[in-house]
């Protein structure tokens, strides 16, 4: 384990850095990705964005999301580091760095992080991985008692991480570290209410409409201990709109009394996506493992290729079952 003292030395000696996170990222990977690069283009780095992956509508409003257009996937001439925030395995990183022959810096706060960097640093503690990046932001020589835009971007950044990654601050990964943090960067002027309002209250209609399609079809399996979503390509196909993130919706399933474990599983181009949560002490994260995905104890997910939506169903039922008897 490096020590994040010596990663922001590397980082301040480093001429041309690459930032990226995990494929199809969520708020806590975006947002401590553009806390970075603002923070880095802020004290004068030359700083860019790697990414596969177009960022999601809902984050948006975020600076720099704009930059993550799908056509940049390898770093730049030049690059000396790149930076990989929130990805727990070399295989989802959402960029191409196979011929790279610089430094990767793997930052994160996954209990699974494989260490594949050159430099590695990850805290289980950190209920986000912006945790992680706030603390290495300020050895580098952010000061965030400074009220200015420039702190403020970057702080909306890290906000929404915290947001994002612990249920708005309802999960149990929340810790005094966590609440602080959000209380320094809203002492400086983040708006939280602007940054609630785009995450959350910014749904197309037809997005609602599908919503009520999915929590119309909702069964509950196991004595009404497992609320199952399924959610097919054909949804939105109808709908027309692009199904994309669906954690707002899997929440859904968490509100019903009794029920323990909430899977949603989504039809892919290639196969299934699934995405588990869970209240109290099961382990979704045990579940995911075993079929080749990952996360952490109450969140995590699976991507099964080449497995239809029914099978891939079946699948996780089986290891649900296993765990509930």
């Amino acid at each position: 384990m490096n020590i994040l003292q010596d990663i922001s030395k590397v980082i301040l000696d480093s001429k041309k850095i690459g930032i990226t996170y995990h494929v199809s990222p969520d708020g806590d990977a975006v947002g401590s990705a553009l806390a970075l690069l603002n923070g880095l283009r802020t004290l004068k780095k030359d700083a860019y964005l790697i990414s596969k992956d177009i960022i999601s509508e809902n984050l948006q409003f975020l600076k720099g999301a704009n930059e993550a257009t799908g056509n940049l996937i390898t770093p730049v001439d030049n690059t000396s580091i790149v930076v990989v925030l929130d990805c727990g395995n070399y295989e989802r990183i959402s960029a191409d760095l196979d011929n790279f022959k610089g430094s990767i810096v793997n930052l994160d706060h996954h209990i699974t992080n494989d260490k594949y960097g050159e430099l590695n640093y990850v805290d289980i503690e950190a209920a986000a991985t912006a945790e992680v990046v706030f603390e290495l932001l300020e050895l580098l020589g952010i000061d965030f008692n400074d009220e200015n835009d420039d702190i403020r971007d970057i702080g909306t950044c890290l906000y929404t991480s915290l947001v994002t990654d612990t249920g708005a601050f309802r999960h149990s990964n929340v810790t005094f570290r966590t609440h602080n943090i959000a209380a320094r960067l809203k002492k400086i002027g983040v708006n939280n209410t602007y940054i609630h309002q785009n995450l959350f209250d910014n749904k197309s209609f037809e997005k609602i409409r599908l919503i009520g399609k999915a929590l119309n079809d909702m069964e509950l399996l196991f004595d009404r201990k497992v609320a199952l979503i399924k959610i097919p390509m054909a949804y939105g196909d109808e709908l027309g709109i692009e199904i994309g993130d669906t954690s707002d919706i899997i929440a859904f399933g968490l509100q019903i009394k009794g029920v323990e474990v909430a899977l949603l599983i989504k039809e892919i181009e290639n196969g299934s996506k699934a995405s588990l949560r869970s209240k109290d002490k099961f382990d979704v994260r045990n579940i995911a493992e075993k079929l080749g995905g990952g996360g952490h104890v109450k969140a995590a997910g699976i991507t099964l290729k080449g497995i239809k939506l029914d099978e891939a169903k079946n699948k996780i039922l089986e290891e649900i079952e296993k765990e509930l008897l």
